[in-house]
Order: structure tokens, then C-alpha cells, then sequence
């Protein structure tokens, strides 16, 4: 029997929990099938897609089971909201155990039955399995080490089951909170579930590094596995011989009303050398109505809308020369951009804000630029064209890193 891989993907929640009637898990919804595809595609054995809903034409899946109750994290109490708020309000001075343990309710709080008997099943009946989730929210991540002990005792001493729980956004850094609540909620995660082989992984590779440190325990880096679904290097060929920028700020936390900014710094900056692609989704697109109005009428910009499948996304940016992510640090420090394992596969380098996690990543390994000021854009651009060849040895070099990176994390 081939070992079996169990992705677990709730996919786009809040959906549920507004009343909203859109498949949580859908081709254009966010990355979610993207990251599901390619995970599934790297496994060498078997996949089972334990989802709210799915495609049923996703890349990598041989199997989806559906719930019938939507994995989906409960409304918090207004003691929990009163805890959170106390937090927020008070850090830094409450981080560290104290703010960690007042906020650990709020990853505590509830466990998804359905899933603890469907993983509880899956282990009786196959003797090599795998249980990860590629992207956990805290009743997904509560769900297992609630019933890891179950899992193994179902399992049986011969089998092999091992626990991977995968991070790419811990909630704490989008609000700018202290990295030791989540750090130290690991750390009693972890304590909780025993001499298990598990394994907790974040998207950002210098996070996963600060999170060792709090937690006293390691975590794993666990980007995308490079691209395997047939969204790979493009044979393309543009008609056009301008260099091609592409600047992706689909959601205003992701710098959609600065584009026209960034545009105009550039043209100044280029001259009528480029060409431009700018990605602005709708809630981008209704904050700035005359700013989009303004990219429209600008020549040489191609202005797109977000919502699109992995193929016909990467469509758009294979030939670029540089990607730029104007995301605001705020809301990014310490998080990842998933476009950037898309860039990377292409061979595109990247100028992203410092202070974000990508953005940091992206300098100190060399793929690209990070700028602490916007104006600084334009002449990050210039170093990106008359460095290519560089940037593109530091960029392969990546990869094998990257790559060596998600084999690990699986052993």
C-alpha cells in the first residue's frame, strides 16, 4: 500500500460565517487550491482532500471527502473578545507567558468532531499516513492534538502516522502583535500531543526561525513545493520589446491605492522602456474609483482583476521582468505572499516592502529588492534590469533551498 497523504483545507471560512453561498474552497478564491495542488502533486503516494467544499478537478487529489458540518472556526465569546482586546491594547508589555496564556483560549476554544473520527478512521485503515494541513486555523490545528492520542492508539504500534501542521498565516502578525502568543501557544500545543511525530511548519522562513526560539521547539519552514501543476516557466513569447513590470495589489492591505503612485515614480523613472501589468481586485477597485479610472487611461498599463486560476494568474506575469508587492507592513510583517512562490518559479526577481516577512526574506537571500519607502521603487527596478543575471543565480540557488526545505519537513 502507498503511503497516504491527508490534506486538511477548510479554505475561505469567513465565507461561512457570514452566510455567504461561495464554495469555501474554489479555483480564483484566494491560494488555496493553488497550495492544495501543489502540496498534492509533490506527494509520491496517495492523496485525500478532507474539505468543506472542493473542485473536483484539482491537480495532485485522487480522493476529496467533504463534511457535512463546516470546518470553521466558532464566534469567540465576549470573554475571549474582552481577553483579546486587553492583549492588543497592552502589548508589548503583556507579551511573553502572560498575554500568551490569556490569548490561548482563543486557539483552544473548539474542536471539529466530524474531522477527529474521519482522521481516526483513516489511520485504522492505512498503516503509512501522513495527516497534514497546509493551511491551519485553530480548530483545525485544535482537532488534531485533541485526538492525536486517539489516532495513535487506533493506529496501532506498527503503523506510522506522522502530524504535520502548516501555518501560513498565524493571525498574531497580521495584527502586529508580539511573535511569543503564538510562539508559546505551540509550545502547549506540542506538550498537549505527547511523543508523536509531529511537526509544526510556518510560510515565512524567518518566522519559523523566531518561533524556535520562543517556543523551544524547532518549526519548520514550509514554503510551496515548486511549481509541478502545469503553471511553470511559459513558453510565451510577447510581442512587445519593453521590459514588463508587474505589480500585484489586488486588496488595499496589499497597496492597491498606491498603484497609480508606483506607476507614475516608474514612468518617470523608465521613460517609455516598460511596459505595465497591475493586478487590483474588487475591494482594490472600490476604494480608488478614480484612480482606476486614471490606470485605464494610462498607455502602456494593462489593469486586471483579481479571481483568476492558478494558469491563467501565472499567464499574466511569466514573461515579467520584476514583481513588485507594495503590501502594507502592518498588515504583513512577519507574513508570506504566495505570488512570490509563483515569481520564483519563473525565474522573476521581486521588490517587496521591508519589514514584511517575504520582503525581508526576498533581501537576505538576495532573489530581489526590499525598499523601505516607496519612492524608493523606481530605482530598485533599474538595479532588477541591469542585475538580472545575478539576481537569477541567486534565484535558482533558492530553489534548491526551497525545495530541500518541503522534503524535509515530509520526512
Amino acid at each position: 500500500m502507498q503511503p497516504l497523504l491527508v490534506l486538511i483545507e477548510p479554505g475561505l471560512t469567513h465565507l461561512l460565517n457570514t452566510g455567504g453561498s461561495r464554495a469555501t474552497l474554489e479555483h480564483g478564491m484566494g491560494h488555496w487550491t493553488e497550495a492544495i495542488e501543489r502540496f498534492g502533486e509533490y506527494w509520491a503516494g496517495e492523496t485525500l482532500l478532507i474539505a468543506n467544499q472542493a473542485p473536483q478537478d484539482l491537480i495532485g487529489i485522487d480522493t476529496v471527502h467533504l463534511v457535512k458540518e463546516p470546518m470553521v472556526d466558532p464566534a469567540r465569546s465576549l470573554p475571549l473578545r474582552a481577553r483579546s482586546l486587553l492583549v492588543r491594547a497592552s502589548d508589548p508589555l503583556l507579551s511573553g507567558a502572560l498575554g500568551s496564556m490569556l490569548m490561548r483560549d482563543n486557539w483552544e476554544a473548539h474542536q471539529h468532531d466530524e474531522l477527529g473520527a474521519m482522521l481516526s478512521a483513516v489511520a485504522k485503515d492505512n498503516h503509512q499516513v501522513t495527516i497534514f494541513i497546509s493551511t491551519a486555523i485553530p480548530v483545525t490545528a485544535e482537532t488534531i492534538i485533541r485526538n492525536t492520542a486517539e489516532i495513535q492508539r487506533i493506529a496501532g504500534a506498527t503503523s506510522r502516522v506522522k502530524l504535520r501542521i502548516r501555518f501560513s498565516s498565524q493571525g498574531q502578525e497580521r495584527r502586529a502583535l508580539h511573535p511569543s502568543y503564538f510562539g508559546l501557544q505551540l509550545r502547549r500545543w506540542s506538550d498537549r500531543a505527547g511523543a508523536v511525530d509531529l511537526k509544526f511548519g510556518v510560510e515565512v522562513e524567518s518566522m519559523a526561525q523566531r518561533y524556535s526560539e520562543i517556543a523551544g521547539l524547532p518549526v519548520s519552514w514550509v514554503p510551496w513545493p515548486k511549481e509541478v501543476t502545469g503553471c511553470g516557466t511559459s513558453n510565451a513569447k510577447s510581442t512587445s520589446n519593453k521590459n514588463h513590470i508587474y505589480i500585484y495589489a489586488s486588496r488595499p492591505e496589499q497597496g492597491s491605492h498606491r498603484s497609480q503612485e508606483i506607476v507614475s515614480g516608474l514612468r518617470s523613472a523608465l521613460g517609455s522602456s516598460a511596459r505595465y501589468t497591475v493586478q487590483i481586485g474588487k475591494k482594490g477597485r472600490l476604494r480608488s474609483p478614480i484612480m482606476i479610472n486614471e490606470l485605464r487611461k494610462s498607455p502602456d498599463v494593462l489593469l486586471c482583476d483579481s479571481g483568476l486560476p492558478p494558469d491563467q494568474l501565472h499567464a499574466q506575469f511569466a514573461d515579467a521582468s520584476v514583481i513588485i508587492l507594495p503590501y502594507e507592513v502592518d498588515r504583513y510583517r512577519g507574513r508570506g505572499s504566495a505570488l512570490m512562490w509563483g515569481a520564483l518559479d519563473h525565474g522573476i526577481p521581486l521588490i517587496a516592502p521591508a519589514g514584511t516577512g517575504f520582503g525581508d526574506d526576498i533581501a537576505r537571500h538576495g532573489i530581489g529588492f526590499a525598499y523601505r519607502r516607496r519612492k524608493e521603487i523606481p530605482a530598485l527596478v533599474g538595479r532588477v534590469l541591469a542585475e538580472e543575471a545575478d539576481l537569477k543565480e541567486a534565484i535558482a540557488r533558492y530553489q534548491v533551498h526551497r525545495i530541500a526545505a518541503v522534503r524535509d519537513y515530509f520526512e
